[in-house]
């Protein structure tokens, strides 16, 4: 019982291992719920009902919570007040197969005031989309330019395989998407349509970025 335990516990750390390889949110979440599972069964057979059960049993509910989520968005359609704006002005993409992909992999989260998105010089930057609040963009200690809601960060560094040509700073409560690059470009490669949805509305944020940083010259 004690060897089988120990083996539950190593199938465990596989599991969380393997969730760190795929790119798809979805994926990811299916191999930390396996994870939860068999750690919840190793503490059981080693330990009762002791602190390291109690911690898995949270982590499984947690995960098989999220899970459900993802899974009941994908049935209904249903999409937030910020990813119907990205999909539908930003990314002008109209098909729903198309957005719940792109959905899959991005992660929304609430940043606060001062925090550093981006530094300069930072090999493979995020790549991040901004639906509410501001930031201020520096290069060598000055600072040139803001930007804000409906833009991204980190495109050129995308497109161009660069590093990020300036820092950036959060100076109002923002509210914003990471997109996993790499899958990203994996699946514009792999779905041409997406592409050039993802092209356009990468070539708006830096025209208005462009535009705005000529006008602050001026």
């Amino acid at each position: 019982m004690f060897e089988t335990g120990n083996w539950l516990g190593w199938l465990a750390g596989l599991a969380l291992i393997a969730a760190m390889i795929p790119h798809q949110v979805r994926l990811i979440r299916i191999c930390a719920l396996v994870a939860g599972v068999l750690a919840v069964v190793h503490f059981a057979i080693l330990e009762g009902l002791g602190v390291g059960f109690l911690l898995a049993v949270a982590f499984l509910a947690v995960n098989a919570a999220r899970m459900f989520e993802l899974r009941r968005r994908a049935r209904s359609g249903v999409m937030t007040r910020d990813e119907r704006e990205l999909f539908d002005h930003v990314m002008q993409i109209e098909e729903p197969s198309n957005q719940n992909r792109l959905r899959d992999l991005m992660m929304w989260e609430d940043v606060e005031v001062g925090i550093r998105l981006i530094e300069q010089g930072q090999l493979d930057p995020p790549l991040i989309y901004i639906a509410s609040g501001r930031a201020q963009i520096e290069r060598d200690g000055a600072i040139v330019s803001e930007c804000g809601a409906g833009e991204f960060l980190g495109e050129m560094s995308h497109i161009s395989g660069e590093r990020a040509s300036a820092s950036v700073t959060v100076t109002q409560p923002m509210r914003m998407a990471r997109l996993d690059r790499d899958a990203l470009g994996q699946l514009a490669g792999s779905l041409p349509e997406i592409g050039k949805a993802l092209d356009r509305a990468f070539n708006r944020s830096l025209a208005v970025k462009v535009l705005r940083m000529n006008e602050s010259a001026a």
